[in-house]
């Protein structure tokens, strides 16, 4: 039962965001063509300030083991790479292959990983997690920038254009304004910080509220081949390999569950607002985030539940 409560504590929030877009749009209330511009919105603008504020409110006391570091960081960079290899090599569909990568590894630790850890653990590991978020969200947005802009279809960039236009990518330019003003020890006031951190607490609502609301389920059945495959791998594969992984390698149980974290929990929410601002197939990365969201109540109570019985958490 307290594996289901932390599974539903976790996920319905979410769950409930999304209804409500859905509902509102429903109702006549939101047309799509303000939800489209609302998101475009929310992407350029809430997004790097909870980028930033997520870099700037760390604590500078939260220390990880180098080993775990080095695992957490590899970890991610070989799954984007096999996955980017294998869908490649499976899908035709350009606009949908950086979407279908992103469906495996990118996971929503920025708003799972510190309330479920906190959730099973108490407050003790939550710095262990909010060093983990802050050290793999950098390297899930810049690889989703490179994915969606090779496998656009617009105009190959040059090199220098795609750097460029990595750089430039909001998400990106969150992130390091944020590692800038930490190592130049800029103090930002605390009323402005204050309105910073209370934008930042809305982007994740309003991303999911958008999300709802431009939810099409006849689209979903069409891309339910792509679906099956895809959460099967993200929920269920790729999360038995990692704790198998942290395990062997002996990690203890606080860092395994961590490391869970980063592979069991839903499709990160930015995957939709991003494959739509940079035209990738929006329709898709929303069907992901949208499942993967809900089926998680399952499939988190599921490892939870096993995990505990084996003792391996």
């Amino acid at each position: 039962m307290n594996s289901l409560m932390v599974s539903l504590n976790a996920v319905l929030p979410f769950v409930l965001y999304m209804s409500f877009g859905y509902g509102v749009r429903r109702c006549g209330i939101a047309s799509m063509e303000f939800l489209r511009k609302l998101n475009a919105l929310v992407f350029t603008a809430f997004f790097p300030l909870m980028m930033f504020d997520n870099i700037y409110s760390m604590s500078s006391e939260t220390v990880i083991s180098p080993s775990f570091m080095l695992f957490s960081i590899l970890s991610v960079i070989v799954v984007i790479l096999l996955s980017t290899l294998i869908t490649a090599r499976l899908v035709r569909d350009r606009q949908k292959v950086p979407v279908l990568i992103q469906g495996i590894y990118r996971s929503n630790i920025l708003l799972f990983a510190i309330p479920i850890t906190r959730t099973m653990f108490g407050d003790g590991p939550v710095a262990l997690a909010t060093a983990l978020v802050v050290l793999i969200v950098p390297i899930y947005n810049l690889s989703a920038v490179v994915l969606l802009e090779y496998f656009s279809g617009r105009e190959r960039s040059s090199l220098l254009e795609l750097l460029r236009n990595i750089v430039m990518n909001p998400l990106v330019l969150g992130v390091l304004v944020g590692l800038a003003f930490r190592a130049l020890g800029i103090r930002v006031p605390y009323t402005a910080m204050k309105v910073v951190r209370q934008y930042s607490d809305m982007t994740t609502p309003l991303a999911l509220f958008i999300l709802g609301g431009t939810l099409e389920f006849g689209a979903m059945r069409r891309n339910m081949r792509y679906l099956i495959g895809i959460l099967v791998t993200k929920l269920m594969v790729v999360p038995a390999i990692m704790l198998l992984l942290g395990w062997a390698l002996g990690f203890d149980a606080m860092e395994r569950f961590v490391v869970f974290t980063l592979y069991a929990t839903p499709v990160a929410t930015a995957t939709f607002p991003m494959a739509q601002a940079m035209g990738a197939d929006a329709e898709l990365a929303g069907e992901e985030v949208v499942l993967s969201t809900t089926l998680s109540v399952v499939t988190l109570f599921f490892w939870i539940t096993l995990m505990q019985n084996m003792g391996m958490f």
